[in-house]
């Protein structure tokens, strides 16, 4: 029996919106180290030129187009019904994989038949460490990060957040939840799942999966032997922080219910109002990014009313 060859099994998927630069480098760190793998990127209707660039210089990647951009979870929902190899590679524009990063991920499913999903140890650009492994958002979870007591408690119980959370990441082991910037995926697990839940336009759209994967008991794993490097925030970044807590009051009304919705809402509102006043009193560029990210979040509520939750 020969052994596998790293990546054959896996179609990588990257949604683009544009971003041409940090694509390009994420299909071509694929094609370089894990060159049987089948590299799609899906186009969220960005007009910048991406199918030429690529065509140029990523020869073995394939460019899917879409008339509009739906969001990130109808662009990977798009990747995976126009491929068929058994592995997904969820993968950000502005993240890439390092050397031995998919043979690594793929090794961890193979071991674990009930693993939904593989994620890999997270790096900033500076190589330090981008803590990916997160619980999954509650409403006591989403008050104690928008309070400040996750901070102040630097994560620990019975304060700790959803993202604010004290976890290792020093070995192999099951998650609640992963931060989505790359994500393998055994495709048996997302059709199960019926694929990303395409309301939810940006952010909380894996939360949401894993969410439902745990409820039909798939487990999930975090293999820190695969490292990927993620800058974040390239399509939209601060802008976009309302987009963020639009997307949190719809998981907690999917999963929770609609009267913790509100709470959750409110609870996000007010977290945003204070930081927002705090960061009227910030100087310099610093003060500058907070105002922006924090007028986004307060303005969630137009965003939250796009797509009604169901």
């Amino acid at each position: 029996m020969s052994t596998p060859v790293a990546g054959e099994r896996v179609s990588a998927v990257i949604v683009h919106y544009r971003t041409p630069a940090e694509t390009l480098r994420a299909a071509r760190a694929v094609a370089a180290t894990a060159p049987a793998a089948e590299i799609v990127v899906v186009d969220n209707d960005s007009r910048d030129g991406i199918g030429r660039l690529l065509a140029a210089q990523v020869l073995s990647a394939r460019l899917l187009n879409e008339d509009v951009n739906r969001g990130f979870g109808a662009g990977c929902n798009r990747g995976a019904r126009e491929t068929s190899r058994p592995y997904l590679l969820f993968l950000n524009s502005d993240a890439f994989v390092k050397a031995g990063a998919v043979a690594a991920l793929e090794a961890a499913l193979d071991a674990e038949r009930r693993a939904a999903a593989v994620g890999p140890r997270l790096l900033n650009a500076d190589g330090t460490l981008q803590p990916s492994v997160r619980r999954l958002p509650t409403p006591w979870r989403i008050f104690c990060e928008s309070s400040g007591l996750a901070f102040l408690s630097r994560g620990r119980r019975p304060f700790e957040g959803h993202t604010a959370t004290r976890q290792d990441h020093s070995g192999r082991r099951e998650a609640d939840a992963l931060m989505g910037a790359a994500l393998l995926v055994r495709r048996e697990a997302l059709e199960d799942a019926g694929g990303f839940d395409e309301a939810f336009f940006l952010y909380a759209e894996e939360t949401d999966l894993m969410a439902r994967w745990k409820k039909r008991r798939w487990t999930l794993l975090y293999e820190p032997r695969a490292e990927v490097v993620h800058e974040g925030g390239r399509s939209g970044g601060d802008a976009l922080f309302g987009q963020l807590h639009a997307s949190l009051v719809r998981y907690t009304g999917k999963h929770h219910g609609r009267s913790a919705a509100r709470f959750a809402g409110a609870v996000l509102d007010a977290g945003a109002a204070l930081r927002y006043a705090a960061a009227l009193f910030t100087p310099g560029p610093r003060g500058r990014v907070r105002r922006v990210r924090y007028r986004s979040a307060m303005r969630r509520r137009s965003a939250a009313a796009a797509v009604p939750i169901r």
